[in-house]
């Protein structure tokens, strides 16, 4: 006696039969694409309607190539062909044509919505089926003739695609490769920030005095690990620091913590903890952390940081624009945060020091003039320009250049150096506004906007 399979009623009407692909291609037959063409069809219109592809198509390939073993893996797509292209022999699509959706985040690379492939590795041969999901790490069906053997496949290809497609992985609903974050690793070093000496010595030796220590740490008998926290106002270089860091620890793999937007951050924790501890060593990044870590998820946290779990071969630097923010319990303790440093508000010779690297370095340096005083304009500023972060000051040099631009003038000279004390002088009067309370509610609209998040 059949028994019936509980997700009949309650997923989806009989698969569609107009074809007569399902109901007639044989039950062994791996080389015909048409009922897997079919199959496929009718999980887009399961997709559409409830969301349950994976069910579906788990369905059909149970009636399809019975006795078949099949397993549920969540690798992501873009590196799971990767490494089905280059680790396994034969590999091909067992459908016509290719269904793709445009990257988010500004990446410029195409992933694959759904698909149905073969590929022989180690002798044996899987089909791989992505169901319809525009998450990165959907839902993927490994199919095969032993369950050891599926299970072995499977096993590679976790282990392979666990880490980033290049160095870098971004968590924002989950890991996925941060392929733009790969071309801009190592544009930005420890000579590119501008800080005290003392403090920029004592971040660079907390980075990579732990990376050249391993051996030094388990000689004590102590676990290879660190946490750096920076805490400063925005735009002080909190993260200009975080990819000097990267820059400076080349092999190791990148893990950005940008945002937690899942409902349970709860898991959302644990699943960015227990993905740093399988690519140890690493570096892990966590912006903003008074943000990301609320009463709620607080527990969850400190356990992942000195809970049983073993932190060995991670180095984490976490980030704060609002240190009465952060729980005590991070700071207390010297195992979660072992070094704190304060980022604060650049002095004059800091400003001046800035100003000229933005001058000489930058796409501006371009339009100068020959005559231009650079030295000259850069001690004006930062005469004029305290409590200015550098996010301040770069907005002053870009918004005089972009003043003059639209009114035609493509060489800067000295007009230049005035626009530019001019945007320091407005950015003056919206940070004086915006610490009085009094003096914001009087302002109207159009006043303060020239300063405020422009990059």
């Amino acid at each position: 006696m059949n028994t019936p399979d509980p997700f009949d009623d309650d997923l989806t009407e009989e698969p569609n039969t107009d074809t007569g692909a399902l109901n007639d291609a044989p039950a062994d037959s791996n080389h015909n694409a048409d009922w897997r063409e079919a199959a496929m069809n009718d999980a887009l219109s399961v997709e559409a309607r409830r969301g349950q592809s994976e069910r579906l198509l788990r369905r059909i390939v149970r009636e399809r190539l019975p006795g078949s073993a099949v397993l549920s893996v969540y690798p992501e797509r873009l590196h799971l062909l990767s490494w089905l292209k280059e680790s396994c022999q034969n590999f091909a699509s067992c459908l016509a044509g290719t269904s793709e959706y445009e990257s988010v985040n500004e990446r410029e690379t195409y992933w694959a919505y759904m698909g149905w492939y073969t590929a022989d590795w180690n002798g044996d041969t899987f089909e791989v089926i992505l169901t319809p999901d525009y998450d990165l790490n959907g839902d993927t069906l490994v199919v095969g003739a032993d369950g050891a053997r599926v299970r072995a496949f499977c096993d590679a290809l976790i282990k392979a695609t666990d880490g980033p497609l290049g160095r870098c992985l971004r968590y924002t609903e989950g890991w996925e490769s941060a392929l733009d974050m790969d071309a801009e690793i190592g544009k930005i070093t420890w000579d590119d920030l501008v800080l005290p000496e003392k403090l920029l010595a004592g971040v660079r030796d907390a980075v990579e005095g732990w990376a050249k220590s391993r051996e030094t740490y388990s000689a004590f008998g102590f676990a290879w690990r660190r946490g750096v926290l920076l805490v400063g106002p925005p735009g002080t270089g909190k993260t200009m620091i975080c990819k000097a860091a990267a820059a400076a620890l080349p092999d190791l793999p990148f893990l950005y913590v940008r945002d937690l937007r899942e409902d349970d951050r709860k898991e959302a924790i644990q699943a960015i903890f227990k993905r740093a501890r399988k690519l140890a060593p690493c570096l892990l990044a966590l912006e903003d952390m008074d943000t990301l870590i609320t009463p709620d998820n607080r527990t969850v946290f400190l356990n992942e940081l000195d809970g049983f779990a073993s932190n060995d071969g991670i180095m984490l630097i976490a980030s704060s624009n609002h240190p009465q923010k952060i729980d005590e319990a991070f700071l207390k303790r010297p195992s979660r945060f072992d070094r704190v440093f304060v980022i604060g508000l650049p002095a004059a010779a800091e400003r001046a020091e800035f100003c000229r690297r933005v001058l000489s370095r930058s796409q501006l340096s371009e339009r100068l003039s020959p005559e231009f005083d650079v030295n000259a304009l850069a001690q004006k500023i930062a005469d004029k320009s305290d409590g200015f972060t550098p996010a301040y000051l770069k907005e002053a040099l870009t918004a005089g250049a972009l003043t003059l631009a639209q009114e035609g003038v493509t060489v800067l000279d000295e007009r230049y150096a005035d626009a530019v004390l001019a945007q320091v002088d407005e950015l003056r009067q919206t940070l004086r506004k915006l610490k009085d309370p009094a003096a914001l509610a009087e302002m109207t609209a159009g006043e303060g906007s020239i300063g405020l998040l422009r990059r």
